[in-house]
């Protein structure tokens, strides 16, 4: 049978009757909320509209996104791993030229919106709020009739009104703000309102992405809102978190396999940045200072109350679908991007991220928090608060980064209501729901160009009471930070912001907050889950493996050339896996690199091993670095030079008798000694440019050099 006529065939004897109606679909996606902010996840956020969603439709609680902004929007909008829509880490620069096409920086050619998919079916398509995966194209270009939002960057002030921009360009805004009046989040509210009024003068159905911007810093909201939060927020993160953990209790969402965890960790960063506490749990309420409490205590309120805002605009929308009818067949996806933001330390920053810098306000300072001109987030112990009981945060791939709460309602649609869907789902899975609903097709080309096959999964069997018992592969990867998830059991490593960059793996359905390590215990299902990670990791694109991984040993040695002196010739980007490169146990090592550092001023340039034996030479704000493990234990060598800009070379030389020398141009620069050679041989990849698996150190920045390497030499005698 034909796939397409069998998809059909399963939707007319698998959906309620009344449900074969094309149905509206509204998607909504909120923005660093917490796993645990909204009440029907336990939390203490006023949130009656969605939490109405909740009790009337279905809570997914293991649903998992991309672990950042950018490419979670990516996944969510064309139903691919973020990585095969161009989009790996980040928007902005394209780096293809140095990691491949994953690292675009924006939509590629090789996807469709839903929007896209949804036109070519007649759908109305709408779109309100944060873009943010490329300004190259607009939304209306990727399919959207209408839009009104902004298109550049992260965040933007929730408070003027020019920020933002209605599209097609040359349409006339309908909606008119003085700027004294004028909160983005409810302005958002506003035009989702105005373009469903549109489309309910119109035949056909409709299909709305309203994409909010809050609760992700700037914070900003009403003083009346976040004031009525003050009270509440006076308790601490201790308390709340304990009372959010109960509340889970009861509503059903924590079962035996939870655990009240710990205070997460706070990433590693430069000390100002992370408050002193980089590396180390976040502090307990008690221990903070009555004068800093207040200053989170308004943070916090007003977090709080963008989330509040989004909620009433929610119940705006809910107004207006029951009052034209249309609520019952209209299917409402809710989620978050990512798990709580820990940017940067317990005591939040404020004025920008870049600048890093946290402030202190007190007495009639604290009352303009979150008004006009303000720059402030909510800084990692209350993002604890926000995911309890997961570990860890938005940017990590551990549950608290890359699990969010996902509500989707449907009267038409869903057969039993007020359930909670246990089994994982993902992002990805939007667009084959999404398909089957509309009964849209999903192309092999668009607009000339062939297309990648979508990732994901229906969601349809869950809203006619089918779990999933199937042991679903789902995978990760951002800035390093990595994941496999498979049935019950989730390998997973942080990056280098993390305590440390060993896997770790964990039996969810035992323990689900990942609290006990099985790693020592089941090593070989550690190892067979990393072997299906690398599989993913290079199908996918992910940086270095892809390209510079050989399976055939033979191949491997052959590129791996050696010069007259017996220097083997390296070249930026080659990574060469453990099994097939160099040992260097009980070996002396040269390593001559010619460099252009250009503006660059951190990054790895040569590594090999990792957190138990290993060596790296590496930048720091621009000097040279030379670390190694030995039996764990770190041993640092430092330039007292700074590297020049322009084209020199930088040599490294551990001698038999442990001595270390670092020369720039031949001149010595550091110079140390360790207690000896290496005694194991390195269990991570011999790699140039990077160190992106269990790491030497904790870099103060990415680990990847964006600089140039124009040559490397590596000799181990």
């Amino acid at each position: 049978m034909n796939p397409f006529v069998f998809k059909l065939f399963f939707l007319f004897f698998s959906l309620p009757l009344g449900a074969l109606i094309q149905p509206n679909i509204i998607v909504v996606l909120v923005d660093d909320m917490g796993y645990s902010d909204l009440g029907s996840f336990g939390g203490e956020v006023r949130t009656p509209h969605l939490d109405r969603l909740a009790k009337n439709g279905l809570r997914f609680t293991q649903s998992y996104n991309s672990a950042r902004c950018c490419p979670s929007r990516a996944s969510l909008l064309t139903g691919l791993y973020s990585h095969q829509a161009g989009i790996a880490n980040f928007t902005g620069r394209d780096s293809t030229d140095r990691l491949g096409p994953a690292y675009l920086g924006k939509l590629n050619k090789q996807c469709m919106t839903l929007a896209e998919v949804l036109k070519g079916v007649g759908y109305s398509t709408y779109g309100v709020g944060k873009w943010h995966v490329g300004h190259e194209e607009l939304p209306t270009e990727r399919g959207f009739d209408e839009y009104y939002g902004y298109v550049r960057g992260h965040s933007t002030s929730q408070w003027k009104a020019s920020n933002y921009q209605r599209l097609p360009e040359g349409r006339d805004e309908e909606l008119k703000y003085e700027n004294e009046e004028y909160y983005a989040t409810d302005a958002f509210s506003d035009y989702a309102i105005e373009f469903l009024s549109q489309a309910q003068k119109k035949e056909g159905p409709f299909f709305l992405y309203l994409a909010h911007s809050s609760p992700h810093f700037p914070l900003e909201a009403p003083t009346e809102t976040r004031d009525s939060y003050l009270k509440t927020y006076r308790k601490g993160w201790d308390k709340l978190r304990k009372e959010r953990f109960e509340k889970q209790k009861r509503i059903g969402l924590v079962t035996d396999s939870w655990k009240f965890t710990e205070l997460s960790d706070v990433p590693v960063d430069r000390d100002d940045i992370a408050n002193q506490y980089a590396g180390k749990p976040n502090p307990n309420w008690k221990d903070v200072p009555q004068n800093r409490k207040e200053d989170l205590v308004y943070r916090m309120a007003t977090f709080a109350a963008m989330i509040d805002h989004v909620d009433q605009g929610i119940g705006k929308i809910l107004s207006l679908l029951e009052k034209a009818g249309d609520l019952d067949n209209t299917l409402i996806l809710f989620t978050s991007d990512n798990g709580a933001c820990y940017e940067w330390g317990p005591y939040g920053f404020d004025q920008s991220s870049r600048k890093g810098f946290t402030q202190l306000h007190e007495g009639k300072a604290l009352q303009g928090m979150g008004g006009p001109g303000t720059y402030h987030s909510v800084g990692s112990a209350w993002s604890c608060l926000s995911n309890t009981p997961l570990r860890m945060y938005k940017h990590f791939n551990h549950e608290g980064g890359n699990c969010s709460p996902l509500l989707a309602h449907w009267p038409k649609g869903i057969k039993t209501t007020d359930r909670w869907i246990r089994s994982p789902v993902h992002l990805i899975d939007l667009m084959p729901t999404v398909l089957e609903v509309s009964e849209a097709n999903y192309p092999k080309k668009f607009k000339g160009e062939d297309l990648i096959p979508f990732e994901g999964s229906s969601l349809i069997p869950f809203f006619n009471g089918v779990e999933n018992s199937d042991d679903r592969v789902l995978c990760f990867d951002h800035f390093e930070s990595s994941a496999i998830r498979k049935g019950d059991w989730k390998l997973v490593r942080g990056n280098n912001r993390y305590r440390n960059r060993t896997w770790e793996l964990y039996n969810l359905a035992e323990d689900r907050c990942e609290t006990n390590n099985l790693i020592d215990s089941h090593a070989a299902k550690a190892k067979e889950l990393e072997a299906e990670w690398l599989v993913w990791a290079k199908r996918v694109k992910v940086s270095p493996y892809y390209s510079h991984v050989e399976e055939n040993p033979v191949k491997v040695r052959k590129k791996l050339k050696e010069d007259a002196q017996g220097f083997y010739i390296l070249k930026q980007g080659d990574q060469m896996a453990r099994d097939y490169a160099p040992q260097f146990a009980q070996k002396s090592i040269e390593i001559k690199l010619s460099i252009t550092r250009g503006k660059e001023k951190n990054g790895v340039l040569i590594s090999h091993g990792g957190s138990r034996s290993g060596y790296s030479l590496y930048l720091v704000d621009r000097k040279p670095v030379f670390s190694c493990r030995l039996e764990g234990n770190l041993y640092t060598i430092q330039s007292a030079e700074i590297l020049p800009e322009e084209r020199v070379s930088l040599s490294t030389e551990l001698l038999p008798d442990g001595r270390v020398f670092l020369k720039i141009d031949n001149q010595v620069v550091g110079r140390g000694k360790l207690p000896g050679l290496f005694n194991s041989h390195p269990q991570d990849p011999l790699e140039i440019g990077n160190d992106s698996q269990s790491t030497v150190v904790n870099y103060v920045s990415n680990s990847y050099f964006k600089g140039k390497i124009n040559q490397a030499k590596l000799k181990l005698e």
